[in-house]
């Protein structure tokens, strides 16, 4: 068996295995900047309808004002009865 040869055919291996390991790692980095850039995507999409949505309860409250304390108040007083149920409950 000649050494040379044996040699230059781990080289080759060596360089073939090097060239799929740099080819996974960029194809890696590429998914990784596509998820990122996804998320970020979705995150600057839901700040949008969360503002929107909070600009549209508040022009809500603004133009019935009555309605909402009412609704407020209702809310609270639920809340209320629950907390002191659970409460109770643990007696």
């Amino acid at each position: 068996m000649n050494p040379s040869f044996t040699s230059t055919n781990g080289e080759n291996v060596a360089a073939e295995a090097s060239r799929q390991a740099e080819h996974l790692g960029d194809a890696a980095s590429d998914t990784a900047a596509r998820a990122s850039q996804a998320a970020r995507d979705r995150a600057d999409q839901a700040q949008r309808w969360a503002r929107s949505r909070w600009d549209d309860l508040q022009r809500s409250v603004e133009d019935q004002p009555y309605q909402s304390t009412a609704w407020a108040l209702g809310i609270g007083f639920a809340a209320g009865l629950l907390v002191m149920a659970m409460l109770r409950g643990r007696r």
